[in-house]
């Protein structure tokens, strides 16, 4: 063989090894490094992140989630293991995915009660959508009964969806089927909001791929349902 080959085959290699090395993914980042640290970077998970004061870097792979706080320097791979019945959730069939969320320690924080396939009718944004039939609604605040109404902008059309009291999840309307690459009025759920739907169908393969494609298509309020459902012990 001669030198260009092995050059190349040499170029190749060393690319997939840093494709094989890059199995943790930053999901959020703030402070003086974020700008190193983007949201949906690749890592290699045998780096070092080194962060400085009031930097904050979270970090997801198939364990789980770890919170970096600055100063200092650490490994990338170090996160915790995750919930077995939920990384299955994730990879798994339908009716695993839809109960994402609901397999795990008491949850905390604003994403507390909901799974990754709920949308909030609280919060306007991005709605990403693998099977359109697991798609639910979820509510933070249901100290009392409510009548939310969703109205699909295209075609005008209506549904709408009672809440009793106590209740903060509930099924899309099943006569206003949701569909991707459609907008959706929302009200009802205490403020007026809207939803922008993205199809992200078929789901990718593992936490990192699946925030990869959050990440992507701006689902914001979904990615922080993923990073609560999986966040381990902070590191400082």
């Amino acid at each position: 063989m001669n030198k260009w080959a092995l050059t190349a085959c040499a170029a190749v290699l060393g690319g997939l090894a840093v494709q094989a090395a890059a199995a943790v993914l930053v999901v959020r980042s703030s402070g003086p490094s974020a700008k190193a640290y983007p949201a949906g970077k690749a890592v290699p998970d045998n780096s070092k992140i080194n962060l400085r004061n009031n930097d904050v870097v979270i970090l997801l792979d198939s364990r789980g989630t770890r919170t970096l706080r600055g100063p200092g320097s650490f490994d990338a791979s170090a996160t915790s293991a995750g919930s077995t019945s939920a990384l299955a959730a994730l990879a798994g069939n339908t009716t695993a995915r839809r109960r994402v969320g609901a397999t795990r320690q008491p949850p905390t924080g604003a994403t507390a009660g909901r799974n990754v396939w709920q949308a909030d009718v609280s919060r306007s944004g991005n709605l990403c959508i693998v099977n359109p039939t697991d798609t639910g609604l979820y509510r933070p605040d249901a100290d009392t009964a409510a009548t939310v109404t969703i109205k699909e902008s295209g075609s005008g059309r209506s549904a709408a969806v009672e809440f009793a009291a106590g209740q903060r999840n509930a099924d899309w309307p099943k006569d206003l089927p949701v569909a991707p690459g459609q907008k959706y009025e929302v009200r009802g759920g205490g403020k007026a909001v809207t939803f922008a739907t993205r199809s992200i169908s078929p789901v990718p393969a593992g936490m990192e791929g699946l925030a990869q494609r959050l990440i992507v298509n701006d689902c914001q309020a979904q990615l922080d349902v993923l990073i609560d459902t999986f966040t381990s012990p902070t590191a400082s």
